[in-house]
């Protein structure tokens, strides 16, 4: 075996045929062109050189193929990650300007006007701070995006409470919900799955804020978990204008705000791909149904998820 394996070796790397009839097996150097990239070892009877190379000159043509096509996927992989830094840059750019603008004409108002009086130098100092957070969230989704646009999501899955998780994330937005009412709840007591709790808790803000961004004030945003059939449900519903059925598939593209809000309700139009892409990695989905004046998202989870096998 070891004199076959040198025999091999010397083969791809010198280009040269072995095929003495008296020793088996029969080695045979596959070239691309002139140049060798390997060896074949064959265990032949009487089968004539010539047909020995043929079949070298198919494997060297396949192994071609292979390194084409791995190449090309390299290259379209590259420009696909070019296009995101593009696109991203041109769309957080654009986002950014408004609250920009905002903050330094309250900031120039403040500095110019010094003996303003109190309750106009207040009023200035909330636009500030109110579009401050605006872009603050604008800079965490765009991070957030990049970091998950890989074709792997590193998720680390544990047992977790679904209840408790969605409990966690409600108490993080405290500023978010303010005095808006949100209703939590559940048929019964959902089981305890496999997720990564980090992401999840990512997902479900993501898909609050949205909720309640496009509800009226004085409607309810209900999150509730449902589990049936092997499949555990997070529904987050509001009672918005709705999502028109042409542009239902599109809220999850990447930058995607629809023209009739994009300009009256700041986005950056990736916090439903963010959560989409963190629901499916987990090997569930992010779907959504809708009708005028009540739209409920939907977390899908398989209870049997337990992480990528290594």
């Amino acid at each position: 075996m070891r004199a076959c394996s040198i025999r091999l070796r010397e083969a791809a790397v010198h280009g040269m045929s072995l095929s003495d009839p008296n020793r088996q097996p029969i080695i045979v150097a596959v070239r691309l062109g002139s140049e060798p990239i390997a060896s074949l070892a064959l265990q032949s009877g009487m089968m004539p050189e010539s047909v020995l190379q043929g079949i070298a000159n198919l494997v060297a043509i396949g192994l071609e193929r292979a390194r084409a096509q791995g190449l090309a996927e390299q290259i379209e992989a590259a420009r696909q990650s070019e296009q995101l830094r593009t696109t991203l840059i041109d769309a957080m750019a654009h986002e950014f300007k408004t609250p920009l603008t905002l903050i330094k004409a309250a900031t120039t108002s403040l500095l110019a006007s010094p003996d303003e009086p109190n309750d106009s130098r207040q009023e200035q100092l909330a636009i500030a701070d109110e579009e401050a957070e605006h872009l603050r969230k604008l800079i965490d989704d765009a991070v957030e995006m990049a970091r998950l646009d890989t074709t792997h999501i590193d998720v680390h899955p544990q047992i977790s409470d679904v209840q408790e998780t969605i409990r966690e994330c409600v108490a993080s937005m405290e500023s978010e919900i303010d005095d808006r009412l949100l209703e939590i709840g559940c048929d019964k007591q959902p089981p305890d799955i496999a997720f990564d709790r980090r992401l999840m808790k990512l997902a479900i803000k993501q898909i609050i804020d949205n909720a309640l961004k496009y509800s009226p004030a004085d409607k309810p945003v209900a999150v509730r978990v449902l589990a049936s059939n092997g499949i555990l449900t997070i529904e987050i519903t509001d009672h918005g204008p709705g999502v028109p059925v042409e542009e239902q598939t599109r809220i999850f593209h990447r930058f995607y705000r629809s023209p009739s809000v994009k300009d009256q309700i700041p986005g950056s139009g990736l916090g439903l791909t963010i959560a989409r892409s963190i629901a499916q990695a987990h090997k569930g989905d992010l779907t959504v149904t809708s009708r005028p004046g009540e739209t409920t998202f939907r977390i899908t989870l398989p209870t049997s998820y337990a992480g990528d096998k290594k």
